[in-house]
């Protein structure tokens, strides 16, 4: 048993990980959609061109190269780029997964096996993309920042070991039981042609993104605590909680792919054109913003344990903002700004700490609570722009009232906007280099000192970099303060490198205001114990909590 969970986990270790999405578990989905195609497409394939299909086409939109005609053919280079493809990257936008699936359509309609075959593996890639892990943030987090950093886990071991199993490569062809999961979690969702017209389909395809991440923000952090647990005590169970989630969001991909097969086989059958329409992206852009409205916060596996709401009897209490799991990278507040409020709101649970979470679409529909119920709010920002329906300048004008009533805000900002009017206190004093991620150069950056302007003037060195290998994780923040004679601020944070000091936090005078980067509350960025008690538990470090309830005893006095 030893020596096969070595022998695999070495072989696991060597499998190539991409930010996109899942690496060698791509191979995975397209080995298992090949194998399932109807009979009479699957005949049309000679052995290397489902071998090619597998280990190549399954990656080709994983590249900024240009379409070529020796590979795909002219007229598909052309119907691309009147599609509005740049790239063969371009296959994962909305409408280049349309514009995908009308050239699978094509290729059926022309006979061309070795097209078919390619569009078919190119077409599970980008849907396999839309569920991956790292659409959840927590195990984004975990692969792209705790694993580079090496993160303790609880007993032995740490999440460089943990992150090779976040892809369906670690599972989807184990033999040991992650492949039988595998299967068995197709047939259990297996879709089928449904009859749809074109319409419908160009529909769904524009919606991928969306339900993807629904379906994985419920089950990545299972990933992540089976992956963590096997890793750490070889948990039978926890292997088990690995197999049947990750097995499900691959398993995801392979249903829609082989569906839209089928859909595509008829459409070159009865020749049905497909073409995105004005008409088709506004329907889409209707239901997708009907589907954020009715989302949960408690759908997602790593809010849901820590959810308070605000009660009638509460007074004097903490309120962090929430925002669900959207699409890819996609979010008003930030992509990786969920884990970071998570693991505030944890603390505060942990510590005792009267506190509230806020869905922020709440929040703009009927803005912030009384203060005498919260007085302060905190905002986990890594950016701040408007997202469909969520609108910056609605979320600005809660925000204004909440403090002209007497509202305190922390606003934990990253390398995105920030709420102009309502920080126009910092706005004339933050300055940043043209197009730097941090203060100081990355390779200063780690090893500089922070100096909190607290009681007893705690210090930690930053021993991890930001500047991970991969990942929209990053816990950048580009600016300086630099105040003017007439700006009233006082120093929370301060930023030493090579004998520079940097104002990098700072709160108003009257304490309503303050302002720190995201780096001082990612927990493991900064030096002293790096052991997670709960891998998939998301909580601030010693460092980042105390940084945090400094601020907050600052502005509130407790």
């Amino acid at each position: 048993m030893q020596e096969l969970r070595l022998i695999t986990l070495l072989s696991i270790l060597l499998l190539p990980r991409l930010a996109a999405a899942w690496g060698a578990g791509h191979d995975d989905v397209a080995r298992e959609v090949m194998g399932r195609l109807p009979e009479a497409l699957r005949t049309k394939f000679t052995p290397e061109i489902i071998e090619e299909a597998i280990k190549h086409d399954s990656h080709y939109p994983d590249s900024f190269q240009p379409f070529l005609p020796e590979e795909v053919g002219e007229k598909a280079v052309a119907a691309l780029k009147q599609a509005g493809l740049k790239s063969r990257y371009d296959l994962h936008l909305d409408h280049g997964r349309v514009a995908g699936f009308a050239q699978l359509v094509e290729a059926i309609r022309e006979g061309d096996a070795a097209h078919i075959a390619h569009w078919i593996a190119s077409h599970s890639h980008v849907i396999a993309d839309m569920a991956a892990c790292n659409h959840d943030p927590m195990v984004h987090t975990a692969t792209y920042g705790w694993g580079p950093w090496k993160v303790k886990l609880p007993h032995e071991g740490d999440f460089s070991k943990v992150a090779p199993l976040l892809d369906l490569g670690g599972s989807g062809h184990d033999t040991a039981g992650g492949a039988e999961a595998f299967a068995a979690a197709i047939d259990r969702i297996m879709l089928r042609d449904d009859g749809r017209d074109a319409a419908r389909q160009i529909q769904e395809l524009l919606l991928y993104g969306q339900e993807g991440a629904r379906f994985c923000s419920s089950r990545g952090v299972k990933v992540l605590q089976g992956a963590a647990a096997w890793i750490d005590t070889q948990d039978l169970k926890g292997r088990e909680m690995l197999w049947q989630n990750i097995g499900e969001l691959g398993a995801w991909a392979v249903v829609r792919t082989l569906r839209d097969v089928e859909v595509a086989m008829r459409f070159a059958k009865d020749g049905t054109q497909v073409q995105l329409t004005p008409e088709a992206t506004a329907a889409a852009k209707s239901t997708i913003e009907s589907l954020m409205r009715e989302r949960r916060l408690d759908e997602d596996a790593l809010f849901a344990p820590v959810l308070r709401e605000l009660q009638p009897g509460d007074a004097n209490i903490t309120g962090i903002v929430l925002e669900p799991t959207w699409d890819m990278n996609d979010a008003m507040l930030g992509f990786s700004s969920r884990v970071q409020s998570a693991a505030t709101v944890r603390t505060l649970q942990k510590l005792g700490r009267p506190h509230a979470t806020f869905d922020v679409r709440r929040l703009l529909a009927e803005g912030f609570p009384e203060p005498k119920q919260v007085p302060l709010m905190i905002v986990v920002a890594t950016q701040f722009t408007s997202y469909h329906w969520m609108k910056t300048d609605v979320l600005e004008t809660a925000l204004a009232d909440y403090l002209k009533r007497g509202g305190r805000v922390l606003w934990i900002m990253g390398h995105g906007g920030w709420p102009k009017k309502v920080l126009a206190p910092f706005s004339s004093a933050l300055q940043r280099t043209e197009k730097a991620y941090l203060p100081v150069p990355g390779k200063r950056f780690t090893g500089s000192k922070l100096i909190a302007h607290l009681p007893g003037d705690p210090a930690w060195q930053i021993v991890n970099t930001p500047e991970t290998p991969a990942g929209w994780q990053r816990p950048y923040c580009p600016w300086r303060l630099e105040p003017t004679t007439d700006t009233a601020l006082e120093p929370l944070l301060t930023l030493e490198s090579e004998g520079v000091k940097h104002l990098v936090g700072a709160c108003t005078s009257d304490h309503r205001l303050a302002l720190l980067p995201i780096y001082a509350v990612t927990p493991h960025l900064l030096s002293g114990e790096s052991r997670v008690t709960s891998p998939s538990e998301p909580e601030l470090d010693e460092a980042s909590t105390k940084v945090l309830l400094g601020v907050m005893e600052k502005m509130v006095g407790k």
